[in-house]
């Protein structure tokens, strides 16, 4: 019963202090500025992952409700904060109590989506435009139209009533949307559109602003700030988390029933709308307020608002924050905690007592880690030497204090200066004031040892005579017993060890020119945490900066017991403290002029973005891992990967250059410190295409690496054609007149074609009125004949000699008739290829010359395979072989051979038949065997020859029988060799 009790008690304790938790949180309400979507992630994330509830904030959040004003609903105090377009700044303007808390969207997904009819605003005129006029975003299509002279009384306005189905059914003209949201499901739907954004008609408005009322700020300043911190660090996570908010929403807030597709597509969106790449979630540029507050003004016909009335409207943290990008803050979450090595002994700069780090350096060091809300942890050292040491091997990733020298450079990164004070030198008591280090070069110097002094002396003077001590203490306890003739280090650090063991007989007896310019170092294998301490340094305050120094800065000189050595120290030591204001003031005007470029920076940063997105040329930048953390719209378009793509490859190098070598030269040049110089590299595309690029390097004002570069494929492409072109036209310049003499050959060919043509045409056409007119008389001839034979055998007259003429007389018409046909037949144009036999072309050549043969008792030889057929053109055969003959019996008569012979021979070749006509003429001079086919030439007299007929005969072998022809000199004489193919039978 006893632990039944004990149960119940333990429960109620549970459950009371559950509620206790719950009622202990201030409760706040929120006015959403639309119905629940992922637009608003960052605060559900706040709310479910409990960021809200460690700020001891218990949040509700209101959905957008058309009937109300958002403004008004904060200011009558239905709600704390509020979530509303950029007018929120034109009812600041007018007048309304408001305090711009915060920024989340810094471009706006506010567009009016169109028709695809409609191109410009102009084109809006007496159009149906739905949910324009009664919508709190109205002043932002408004500020768009006017720059079109197009005001609400130029078309119609239609309430919002199943806004995206009456632009789908086409019943409105346009209809204003969210880029994040409706566009989703036109594209799902395949409706055509276009889309009017107000960005690119002028200015860029702000979205999804934070905002409260001056009271709430004035009566609780903590709770404004806690409530942006949680919500900043909400967004941070949801950004992180895209999935798991979706399901969320899905589960809790999902009023519009979207999918998780439609939330994930939003979600990306979002992401690219808040340019977290470029600005800390949830700053306020001061330029852009003013910019849209000016855009307002006219349009509104509102007085511009002054500088300092907008200042106001801006919300300040006075706790004074960094503004840290995404990826530093992400750093610092890794990291835990910073691990600082300091030089043990050094006071008042800095000193290790009892386990802690005390001294200027402390002050400064104890600023920055509250700063960056990270604990900076003292690894202990008992030297200076140690602590250098320790960060080489990364035991540390601080120094407090140290000065930059070439030698530090390549294991540190360096801050600004933050402390600076002069070198001076101890000495024994007595001596004349030394203001020049050049006269005591010579004498033996004392300096700790690793100290940045000792390498910057013995550059600035080679010869000096240093000799390294492991302390100061014992740096002057040489001093006194005149080990040294003096020791060197900063005037706060000799005079506080003089003090402090009251060496009446050590004095400071010399300053030089010489500064120590002391930073905080980092490991530069993280430049990252340079950049923070940077940022954090920078933002200490310079009453802070002052005080830190006063705390621990005690100079005090002792007075020489002569009047020289109390002149010499007094006037040592206005020099130093004027010296000292002097260098504190400059460093304090640095600081202001640093704050003044960050902020200038600042300004310029969205310009840049700007810029950057729509620069027609290549922009991007890569971490010091390879990954892209700058990709342009330029590089989208080229290569083909958007930048969310590309940003999640963990090697993005690969998908351009296969090659492990190329990527590794590709990497190094990412590294090489040559600027604007251009070097070519040949990417592959997404599409699987490589490309022809030039790339440069080019350093920001914050060291980092920016890639410039061109795509140069076309003008490449163009270079090569203008190149080949030229190469073309040197050629041909080149082989100008030869090519006029193969035009001209060609042109005096094809002459030469048309006059043999034309010839054989005439020709043809003479031996048919030839044959027309021998027809009669041979007809009569032989009837003549056939009379006499029927008379005589009347008679009969019996006679053999009578008869025989009778006979031949017979013999010779009909021979008459055959010729004029055969002569016919050659010159007939017809082309048709017909199946022949050899032996008949080659008979019927013979037949033609016949008569000269046996004039000249010319032995003619005919040997051809037994029926040899070819399909072909018998004319053009025939032809040609009539023409080797005759050239043939030409040769034989002009070298008079006494027995004259000309020698046919035809037979098969694999597809081909083969003619071989050879003389016994003594052949054919060899100088001349290359010309014996060309045009015109001939070695008869001018009357007997006209070149033509060897070329004629080698082009209708050639281009009419597909054939070849050759001469060539055998033993006797020349030989001409016809091969054709014999055709398909």
């Amino acid at each position: 019963m006893r632990y039944i009790l004990l149960f119940f008690y333990l429960l109620l304790s549970n459950l009371y202090a559950n509620n206790s938790d719950f009622s202990n949180l201030e409760k706040i309400k929120l006015q959403l500025q639309w119905e629940h979507q992922f637009e608003f992630a960052g605060f559900y994330a706040a709310k479910e992952k409990g960021f809200y509830k460690d700020e001891g904030l218990d949040v509700e959040f209101i959905e957008f409700d058309p009937k109300k004003n958002i403004v008004d609903e904060v200011i009558n105090k239905n709600a704390d904060y509020g979530l509303t377009y950029s007018a929120l700044i034109a009812d600041y303007m007018n007048g309304k109590p408001l305090i711009f808390v915060a920024n989340f969207f810094k471009q706006s997904p506010l567009v009016l989506v169109t028709q695809k009819d409609i191109f410009t605003p102009l084109d809006l005129k007496n159009k149906k435009i739905m949910g324009l006029l009664d919508s709190s975003h109205k002043q932002i299509f408004l500020t768009m139209l006017d720059k079109f002279n197009v005001t609400k009384n130029d078309f119609r306005n239609v309430p919002r009533e199943f806004g995206i189905e009456s632009f789908i059914t086409k019943k409105v003209d346009a209809l204003s949307v969210f880029t994040t949201n409706e566009i989703y499901t036109l594209d799902k739907l395949g409706v055509k559109y276009n889309i009017l954004d107000p960005a690119a008609f002028g200015t860029k408005f702000y979205d999804l602003n934070l905002f409260t009322t001056k009271s709430e700020l004035i009566n609780n300043p903590t709770r404004v700030e806690k409530f942006k911190k949680a919500s900043i660090k909400g967004w941070e996570y949801a950004l992180k988390h895209k999935e798991e908010l979706a399901d969320i929403i899905i589960k809790k807030y999902n009023t519009q029933n979207k999918s998780k597709e439609a939330l994930l597509f939003e979600a990306n969106q979002i992401e690219y709308l808040m340019l977290t790449n470029i600005y800390p979630i949830g700053s306020i540029d001061f330029e852009r307020v003013q910019l849209i507050s000016d855009s307002f003004a006219n349009s509104l016909l509102l007085p511009k608002e002054s500088k300092e009335k907008l200042e106001e409207f801006i919300y300040k943290n006075d706790l004074n924050t960094l503004d840290l990008t995404p990826k530093q803050k992400e750093y610092l979450a890794n990291k835990k905690e910073l691990k600082m090595c300091v030089d043990p002994n050094w006071l008042p700069l800095e000193k290790i007592e009892n386990g802690e780090h005390i001294g200027i350096a402390a002050e400064f060091i104890q600023a920055i880690s509250q700063k960056i809300a990270l604990p900076i942890h003292l690894i202990e050292t008992h030297s200076w030497s140690q602590s250098l040491e320790k960060i080489k091997r990364r035991d540390c990733d601080i120094l407090s204090l140290a000065e930059q020298t070439l030698s530090r450079k390549k294991y540190l990164d360096f801050t600004s200066p933050y402390i600076k004070t002069p070198l001076v030198v101890a000495t024994k008591g007595g001596l004349p004031f030394i203001s020049n280090l050049e006269s005591i070069k010579d004498k033996t110097l004392g300096v700790v040892k690793n100290y940045s002094i000792v390498e910057l002396l013995k550059n600035k003077y080679p010869n000096i005579n240093l000799i390294e001590v492991d302390s100061i203490q014992e740096g002057l306890a040489f001093v006194e017993q005149e080990k040294i003739f003096g020791f060197l280090d900063n005037s706060m650090v000799i005079n506080h060890e003089i003090q402090k063991n009251n060496m009446s007989n050590i004095n400071i007896t010399g300053q030089f020119s010489e500064i120590f310019y002391l930073s905080i170092a980092s490991r530069n294998d993280e430049h990252i945490l340079n950049e923070i301490l940077e940022k954090a340094l920078l933002s200490i305050d310079s009453n802070d900066r002052t005080y830190f120094m006063q705390k621990w800065n005690n100079i005090k000189y002792q007075v020489k017991s002569d009047y020289q050595l109390l002149s010499q120290t007094l006037f040592f030591g206005i020099v130093l403290i004027c010296i000292f204001i002097y260098w504190n003031l400059k460093l304090t005007e640095e600081i202001k002029n640093k704050e003044l470029i960050q902020k200038q920076l600042k300004i310029s940063e969205e310009k840049f973005r700007t810029l950057f997105d729509i620069a027609p040329v290549l922009l991007d930048a890569f971490d010091k891992d390879g990954k892209v953390v700058l990709w342009n719209k330029e590089c989208e378009k080229v290569f083909g990967w958007s930048f969310k793509e590309i940003k999640e490859e963990k090697n993005p190098l690969d998908l351009f250059y296969p090659d492990p070598l190329i990527q590794k030269r590709i990497f190094d040049a990412f590294n090489d410190n040559s600027e604007n110089i251009y070097q070519e590299w040949m990417p592959m595309t997404k599409d699987g295409r490589q490309i022809i690029t030039k790339w440069a390097n080019i350093r920001l004002p914050n060291n980092e690496l920016l890639h410039i570069g061109y795509d140069i494929t076309q003008q490449r492409n163009n270079e090569l054609s203008l190149q080949e072109a030229k190469q073309q036209l040197e050629e041909l310049n080149s082989s100008l007149e030869k090519r006029i003499e193969n035009e001209i050959q060609k042109n005096t060919k094809q002459q030469i074609m048309l006059m043999h043509q034309s010839k054989l045409a005439q020709m043809g056409e003479m031996i048919e009125n030839i044959a027309h007119q021998w027809r009669q008389p041979l007809a009569q001839i032989n009837s003549s004949v056939l009379l006499i034979d029927v008379v005589l055998n009347k008679n009969k007259f019996k006679n053999q000699i009578v008869e025989n003429k009778l006979t031949e007389i017979e013999s010779l018409t009909a021979y008459m008739s055959k010729t004029i046909d055969d002569f016919k037949n050659f010159f007939s144009p017809n082309k048709q290829t017909s199946i022949f036999k050899i032996e008949t072309a080659v008979q019927k050549a013979i037949d033609i010359v016949k008569g000269l043969i046996h004039l000249h008792h010319i032995q003619v030889i005919v040997d051809i395979e037994e029926d040899l057929e070819i399909n072909s053109h018998l004319e053009e055969l025939q032809q040609v072989i009539l023409t080797i003959l005759n050239n043939s019996i030409d040769a034989l008569l002009i070298m008079k051979i006494s027995s004259p012979k000309i020698n046919i021979n035809a037979f098969n070749q694999d597809d081909n038949i083969v003619i071989d006509i050879e003389d016994n003429a003594l052949g054919v001079d060899v100088d001349l065997l290359d010309k014996i086919f060309e045009p015109y030439f001939t070695t008869k007299r001018k009357l007997q020859g006209t070149g033509l007929g060897l070329y004629m005969a080698k082009m209708i072998i050639e281009n009419g029988l597909l054939g070849t022809l050759s001469v060539e000199n055998k033993l006797n004489g020349a030989c001409f060799t016809i091969k054709i193919p014999k055709g398909k039978k």
